[in-house]
């Protein structure tokens, strides 16, 4: 399951009933969002896999079998634009002052 807040994106793994890995990211470590499939049935049912490229440790979260994968990648891009212009409006008033 992925949730992407205003600030961060956090994956969380279940491995099994009792094993779970979370992982989390901050907006502005965000590189690249691809969508891609590799299998044809998928092509064709709308299910594909959408990476998510970061600046940290863990170099990509990925999200498999995401229906409108490109319109999925498309709403995490912009929420990330989102919070970079908004933080970089915030810090040119910090700079200002």
């Amino acid at each position: 399951m992925f949730i992407i807040t205003n600030n961060r994106i956090i994956w969380l793994d279940q491995v099994s009933f009792l094993n779970r890995t979370i992982s989390e990211c901050n907006l502005w470590q965000v590189q690249e969002v691809n969508a891609s499939t590799k299998w044809l049935l998928a092509n064709l049912l709308d299910y594909w896999t959408v990476t998510i490229q970061t600046a940290w440790n863990i170099s990509n979260f990925e999200m498999t079998y995401v229906p409108n994968a490109i319109q999925t990648s498309r709403k995490i891009l912009n929420a990330v634009d989102h919070y970079r212009d908004v933080n970089k409006t915030s810090d040119l008033t910090n700079e200002v002052t």
